[in-house]
């Protein structure tokens, strides 16, 4: 399945930490997704379905996993930013308001 296998490269993307846009994955993703669903709307068979249900169970944890990993990612990404403007607004300060008076004294 063409979305299985997006979720898990995508996951082990970022388990190693890989620099990679995410737009790839997401566009895959995406695609993917929506023959899924064009898939779905077909009439399914009982036999068919219950064939489908191993993959479906296999995707529904691979995506929770993504979910874990992607949150992971955010929040790093938000700690960085996050040093860089205080590194940034610390550069910008002239020591007026610092703690330990003006620089230079």
């Amino acid at each position: 399945m063409k979305l299985i296998e997006a979720v898990d490269e995508e996951n082990a993307a970022l388990r190693d930490q890989k620099i990679f846009t995410h737009a790839g994955f997401t566009d895959r993703k995406n695609q993917a997704l929506r023959e899924l669903m064009a898939a779905q709307r077909k009439e399914i068979s009982a036999a068919a379905g219950s064939a489908l249900a191993p993959m479906l169970r296999r995707l529904s944890h691979e995506l929770q996993e993504n979910s874990r990993l992607l949150k992971l990612h955010i929040a790093a990404v938000g700690e960085i930013s996050d040093i860089i403007v205080n590194g940034l607004r610390d550069a910008e300060s002239d020591g007026t308001y610092c703690r330990s008076g003006a620089r230079g004294w």
